[in-house]
């Protein structure tokens, strides 16, 4: 009768051990985890087959028997899935695998090419002032993703947003920068990596500057997590007096002519310092320095080089900050308590940077060697808010003046904002952001979650006002208003059609937007 009990209430364990685990698991609202998923599982089968052995019916040699050929079975069906069917990286920011068949053209594959040549151009004029936006660094003027003014109308129901061109586009999770009728943005090819500048009112590409064999996959191939993040480059290219400055995704660094695409200067940066390229691919966009006459570029997110300056003419080091490894944030210049200083997200820390000379003004630890990719956001003038997904907690640094030294000191952390690609934004004493895929608001006083609503996916979004221009990691991109009670959407158009994690760019009425297969651009309509 004992033995009868036990085994029935040992069976119970097995059967609720994989819902339990599954749950315990999202509870954690952290994608990362999601690989822990198919290691549950695998353990829940083990259990059952556990169970069987002991409890099962017929001889132990024939329980032993029946599991071994089981177990072959499986073993079989997994060798012939893996001659049939190709890893494709991420189907989504939440890390689950996309597969292809192998007999399937790959995306990512040597042979890959793009036409150049071929924009789907629909008769839309852009308007007389929309040619002269400009939007030279990523994520607006300050790097962050926010600013004051509109500079288009709301109302899309009404006068929904105009497409101008639609067109294909190799691989790369980088935005565009703007100026004039060009826009500049980084592409894979093949093995070779493109600089390409692309005509604002066609479409069409007006230049292309070429890295030959040089690919995030080539070098990276062995590491999964470089497959899982896609190839191609990551980081934005940014805009000064006439030339374009680029990283690459294995930390190749190019200055351009704007007008031609000629090479002023090129150099492998991270091979230069003796390191590789960051797992996930180099993503910092260039920090120009006028004042200084140089340009500041991420380095290898292992201890040692972390952010470099190099002469804007000749390309040659001014400074090298050593630090913690570089992370996948990108450098801001800020002025704080009167002293202008670089603002940086590193691998396990965040600091302040003499853009002079390179020397480190102060640090704050911020352990965790998962990816950080938020900008660091200035909150009520002396505050610093960073945030973080993969469980590392967001934080809210309080900065002071301690006769003429800055200290820093952590006012709260928080798992209540895991932003993973995107970056928060803030209006007054709350920050809104994409909390593991979910917009959500949270209490800059007590770091509390005020609500968590609408799936958005891992994509990413712009602030203007307190209107929010949203791009989901589906396509569409969303404009709405939002506040401490809600987010409201006011209007949606389907400007993609696939996975998409590119920042959308906004320069006066255009819109440019991107992902790894496509490009689009839309004029959105004029202020009423």
């Amino acid at each position: 009768m004992i033995k009868r009990a036990f085994r029935l209430i040992s069976l119970f364990a097995v059967i609720f051990f994989g819902p339990l685990a599954f749950a315990l698991i999202l509870s954690q609202e952290m994608s990362f985890l999601n690989w822990v998923l198919p290691v549950a599982a695998i353990l829940w089968v083990a259990l059952f087959g556990l169970w069987y052995l002991a409890y099962g019916q017929g001889r132990l040699r024939s329980r032993f028997r029946r599991l071994g050929l089981i177990l072959l079975g499986f073993i079989l069906i997994g060798f012939i899935s893996s001659l049939l069917i190709r890893y494709e990286g991420s189907s989504s920011g939440s890390s689950f695998p996309r597969f292809s068949w192998v007999w399937q053209k790959s995306g990512s594959g040597k042979s890959a090419g793009i036409n150049q040549t071929a924009p789907v151009t629909t008769g839309v004029s852009l308007s007389p002032d929309a040619p002269g936006a400009t939007l030279v660094n990523f994520l607006g003027p300050d790097r962050d993703g926010m600013e004051d003014e509109l500079p288009f109308g709301t109302d899309w129901a009404s006068h929904p947003p105009e497409l101008v061109w639609r067109r294909p586009i190799g691989k790369a999770w980088s935005s565009f920068a703007v100026i004039g009728t060009k826009a500049i943005t980084q592409q894979q090819v093949g093995d070779d990596e493109l600089v390409t500048c692309i005509d604002l009112a066609t479409g069409r590409d007006l230049w292309n500057h070429t890295d030959r064999n040089t690919r995030l996959l080539l070098e990276r191939a062995e590491n999964s997590g470089g497959a899982m993040g896609g190839d191609g480059p990551r980081a934005t290219p940014t805009i000064h007096e006439g030339k374009v400055y680029t990283m690459g995704g294995t930390g190749r660094i190019n200055c351009l002519d704007l007008e031609s695409g000629k090479a002023l200067w090129s150099r492998n940066l991270i091979k230069d310092l003796g390191g590789v390229a960051q797992r996930w691919g180099m993503a910092s966009a260039p920090l120009i320095l006028p004042s200084r006459n140089c340009v500041v570029f991420a380095g290898p997110d292992v201890p040692g080089p972390t952010l470099i300056a190099c002469n804007l003419a000749t390309g040659k080091d001014v400074w090298i900050y050593e630090g913690s490894g570089a992370s996948y944030s990108s450098a801001r210049l800020l002025t704080l308590f009167g002293v202008e200083q670089i603002v940086t997200v590193n691998a396990t820390d965040v600091s302040g940077v003499d853009p002079s000379t390179g020397k480190e003004l102060w640090k704050y630890p911020w352990p965790g060697f998962f990816p950080k990719v938020a900008q660091p956001l200035v909150y009520d003038g002396d505050k610093l808010l960073v945030t973080a997904s993969y469980g590392v907690g967001s934080l809210l640094l309080q900065l002071s003046d301690k006769s003429g030294k800055i200290e820093v000191t952590q006012l709260w952390k928080t798992t209540a904002m895991k932003t993973k690609f995107s970056s928060a934004a803030i209006i007054g004493d709350h920050a809104y952001g994409l909390d593991e895929g979910r917009f959500a608001c949270i209490d800059l006083k007590t770091g509390k979650r005020v609500w968590k609503n609408q799936k958005f996916g891992f994509g990413q979004h712009l602030l203007f006002g307190d209107w929010l221009l949203v791009q989901a990691e589906s396509g569409d991109v969303i404009i709405g208003t939002t506040s401490p009670e809600s987010f409201v959407e006011k209007g949606r158009i389907p400007a993609l059609t696939s996975m998409t994690w590119n920042v959308p760019t906004v320069a006066g009425r255009i819109l440019l937007v991107r992902n790894d297969l496509e490009a689009a651009c839309y004029l959105l309509p004029p202020k009423p």
